[in-house]
């Protein structure tokens, strides 16, 4: 399927949207609008309606995504224009506060603009003259009669740059084209009816900076004038559309939004029109989609039986039915069995149709039941290898479902999911059943996700774009001068708009709209970051954040060499040191400011410059398991390492302390150590993965043992701690392999929670998370990230990644915030959640699992990311 591109539609929209900003302010008066409204000619395309102050001057200072779209030269020259004759000090008592509309015409193979300014009072053509002339000392002023109105021209003396206006009926009609200010005063030429600019002003919201109208029956034609070839199958859409649409902008720094009503009546040969009377429903099938999908459309019904009977007036209207019903009926006579009983009821109420980025097409259908589609499909459609199938018959989908399977004559199809997915070739489906065996979707991406955050989660139209991926596309179908301008990067921002949606939702018989286009943030989608640094191989660890000298702070990484890098908080390397091994845990910085570091057969203490203390490195007798504990019992600072099944201790000074090594585990003990005081006792607690919790004194003396009945299987997680003021109220919690956690007492037996299901790859955290006096239960299990409250043991919230999520959660603390935790997914996209477990702004953004979240320097209240990509270049983002 070609020549379908619909960004030309919306860019045309947003053109409209950023020239209003550089003339108007919120409307005040929705009555004066219809004034000028009723001059307009009946073809115009679109319009706005704004008053005349600076308000929105300020609200849109510097708003780069209008420069984008109307290029550095158009907005400079309407700066100009605005700066020397709306803001004159001649013209500005007439029109200050005044109302202003701004429409759009179509002149030849171009779209202009007309100007119409309401004046405050009234003006004769020779006041207006003596205004003009002294407004226009940049000008040259030539005045002319035609169509029995007197016309001013205002020369700049460069080549097409005349603006001609007008005055009647107390409004100051303007614009660059001298033929359409002549329909103005033309008679023969039909205006705008009365229902039309009613329609207009009642849906004018007075609390929205720029509002915006236009005739839907306009659309297609402003189609035509932007491209040079014929209507695919998106477009085809809106080639029979009827009535009007009126949008407010909701205003956002990296997003153009606008939303408001579409009334399709009239529209009775419109495939859209079908909708009016659902209602909005959660879309999924755009979580199925390849990750190489530069466009799709999701349609979704909440009445069947309605939408089926329209469907079939639609196609009688088309003259399309007699065609598809001799197919039904060779259907039938050959199975014995009824289309509309046994066949259409096996698909849901949900379909889709697709674009890839080689114009390669899908179409997706949810299906109802799997096990009655098992049963049936076969009745329709025989097997050609590979887990794909051809349809028997002709134009079954495109009796089930309308013009959006209109191209899919005798598709071939596979199932995945319980999600038809139809093609007209088997390769286009062998290679979308790889991209799903891969996880390898659109709605992993961090474009996609952010802009699913813009959009409505509930429509029953869903049309979206992604210009990168479509970009040859767009460039095949857009006229040569506009196909110029779209890849002008330095006049234009087309390519900064990662991607465009619109949104139709049936109302009882009109629509909700909206439409969404995201463009680029110095924050979102990692965007623009602070600094890079390139390094040779992938980082190991999280970075971490260390002081340098109680002043400064610095940056250290390590990479798959091993090597460590320190940084400035600007990205300045301080010095590289080769270590021997890969750090574990967390390094530990002491109160002098220097470091302990274990890896798995070394000790070290180095300090902020990278270069070791007297007496280190020191070399292990056992090989460690996790990093280091430091505890400070007795008013004496020790180090404790856990050694797979043996506790290793040494004093700071890098002498080994005996003892500990005697006393073994019964297996390998998991993570870190954790140490208290409570009473007269100095606790060291492990626990080992036969889910044992042992409990020493400050000299290796096994205390206690706890063992706990997990059915003999092993467990993996951090145990947590509680520390009360005595024994009988401190606790540690153990996460077992099938959706409980352990809490086990000081003294006393322990008892077992139930708080959800989860297997042996589950990932059990004991962190505070929601900013409360408890730590919290936090679970990554099937992809699900769960947070409960380990005072009751509610849960607080759920977050559902669409792709895999195999990493072990980060904890960071954020300055004047809670806590967040982090999640990396298996293809490399980067989640930070609050305490409501809802996405923070600007994620998530693409990097490994590996990553860090919160200040970097003192004195900078800022939070930062730094993360690695696929480049192997480290990247600071500021948020």
């Amino acid at each position: 399927m070609k020549k379908t591109i619909i960004i030309t539609i919306l860019l045309f929209i947003a053109v409209i949207a950023a020239t209003i900003y550089l003339f108007g302010d919120f409307n005040k008066n929705n009555k004066q609008d219809s004034k000028a409204l009723q001059y307009l000619p009946e073809n115009t395309l679109a319009i706005t309606s704004f008053a005349n102050n600076e308000t929105v001057d300020t609200i849109f200072k510097d708003y780069e995504l209008f420069k984008a779209i109307i290029g550095q030269g158009n907005f400079s020259n309407l700066e100009r224009l605005k700066t020397e004759l709306l803001q004159s000090e001649q013209l500005t008592p007439f029109v200050a506060g005044q109302q202003i509309l701004l429409s759009f015409h179509q002149e030849k193979d171009q779209i202009t603009p007309l100007y119409s300014v309401q004046v405050g009072q009234s003006l004769d053509n020779n006041t207006l003259a003596t205004l003009i002339g002294q407004i226009g000392k940049n000008y040259k002023v030539q005045p002319f009669d035609t169509l029995g109105q007197r016309f001013f021209g205002l020369n700049k003396g460069i080549k097409d740059s005349t603006l001609y206006c007008a005055y009647s009926h107390e409004i100051i009609f303007a614009s660059y084209s001298k033929q359409v200010l002549a329909q103005i005063f033309d008679k023969n030429v039909k205006k705008i009816n009365t229902k039309q600019i009613e329609f207009f002003v009642n849906h004018n919201n007075k609390n929205t900076p720029l509002s915006l109208y236009f005739f839907n029956e306009q659309l297609a034609q402003v189609a035509r004038i932007l491209m040079k070839s014929k209507f695919g199958n998106y477009l085809n859409l809106i080639d029979s559309l009827k009535g009007q649409t009126s949008w407010n902008m909701n205003f956002k720094q990296d997003a153009f939004i606008f939303k408001g009503v579409t009334d399709l009546t009239g529209s009775k040969n419109s495939y859209l029109q079908l909708f009016a009377n659902q209602t909005a429903q959660v879309q999924a099938l755009g979580n199925y989609l390849p990750k190489n999908t530069a466009s799709y459309i999701d349609f979704s019904i909440s009445d069947e039986h309605s939408f089926r009977s329209g469907l079939k007036e639609l196609l009688i209207q088309q003259k399309e039915y007699d065609r598809v019903s001799k197919s039904i009926k060779n259907l039938e006579d050959d199975t014995k069995v009824s289309f509309d009983s046994v066949i259409a009821p096996l698909f849901n109420d949900e379909f889709a149709l697709a674009e890839l980025d080689n114009q390669d097409v899908l179409g997706l259908i949810s299906i109802s039941d799997s096990s009655l589609f098992a049963n049936n499909f076969k009745k329709f459609s025989s097997s050609v290898g590979d887990s794909i199938y051809q349809f028997k018959y002709s134009q079954l989908l495109y009796a089930s479902f309308g013009e959006p399977f209109k191209s899919f004559t005798r598709p071939y199809f596979t199932i995945v999911d319980g999600i038809m997915v139809v093609a007209n070739r088997t390769g286009i489906l062998r290679d979308y059943r790889e991209s799903f065996r891969e996880k390898q979707f659109l709605s992993g991406t961090a474009i996609f996700k952010n802009h699913a955050a813009l959009q409505n989660s509930r429509s029953n139209v869903t049309f979206y774009l992604e210009p990168k991926a479509g970009k040859s596309n767009i460039l095949d179908n857009l006229k040569s001068d506009y196909a110029k301008n779209f890849k002008d990067e330095e006049q234009f921002g087309f390519q900064n708009f990662y991607s465009w949606s619109y949104q139709l939702s049936g109302n009882q018989g009109t629509f909700s709209s909206s439409l969404y286009a995201l463009y680029k943030s110095d924050t979102r989608l990692g965007g623009k970051p602070e600094w890079t640094v390139q390094l040779e191989s992938r980082i190991i660890n999280k970075p971490w954040v260390l002081d340098q000298d109680g002043k400064n702070k610095f940056i250290m990484i390590q990479e798959q060499d091993h090597t460590v890098h320190a940084f400035s908080p600007d990205g300045k390397e301080l010095w590289q040191n080769l270590f021997q091994g890969e750090i574990l845990g967390e390094p530990i910085q002491l109160q002098d400011l220097s470091i302990i570091i274990v890896t798995k057969i070394r000790l070290y203490r180095i300090r902020p410059d990278g270069k070791n203390m007297n007496g280190f490195s020191v070399e292990l007798p056992s090989t460690a398991s996790y990093g280091a504990t430091i505890s400070n019992f007795n008013k004496e600072q020790r180090i404790y390492i856990p050694a797979t099944d043996r506790i290793l201790a040494y004093s700071l000074d890098g002498k080994r302390i005996e003892g500990f090594e005697n006393n073994t585990v019964d297996s390998r003990i998991l993570f870190d150590l954790k140490i208290t005081t409570l009473g007269q006792t100095n606790y060291i607690i492990a626990g080992t993965s036969t889910a044992s919790v042992y409990f020493f004194n400050e000299n290796g003396k096994i205390i206690r043992k706890q063992s706990l009945d997990t059915d003999g299987e092993s467990v993996r997680n951090p145990i947590g701690l509680v520390a009360a003021s005595d024994e009988k109220n401190s606790f540690v919690y153990v996460a077992d392999n099938k959706g409980s956690i352990f809490k086990v007492p000081f003294e006393g037996e322990s008892k077992k929670i139930k708080l959800g299901s989860w297997g042996k790859d589950a990932f059990f955290n004991f962190e505070d998370i929601s900013g409360g006096a408890d730590r919290d239960f936090i679970i990554l299990a099937n992809n699900k990230l769960n947070a409960y409250s380990s005072r009751d043991s509610s849960s607080y919230f759920e977050y559902k990644f669409i792709e895999d999520a195999s990493n072990r959660p980060l904890f960071f603390k954020r300055i004047g915030k809670s806590d967040v935790l982090g999640v990396g997914t298996d293809n490399r996209m980067i989640y930070l959640f609050g305490s409501d477990g809802l996405v923070q702004d600007g994620f998530p953004i693409e990097g490994f699992s590996k990553f860090y979240y919160g200040p970097i320097n003192y004195g900078d209240n800022a939070n930062y990311l730094i993360c690695m990509k696929k480049d192997f270049k480290v990247y600071a983002y500021k948020f």
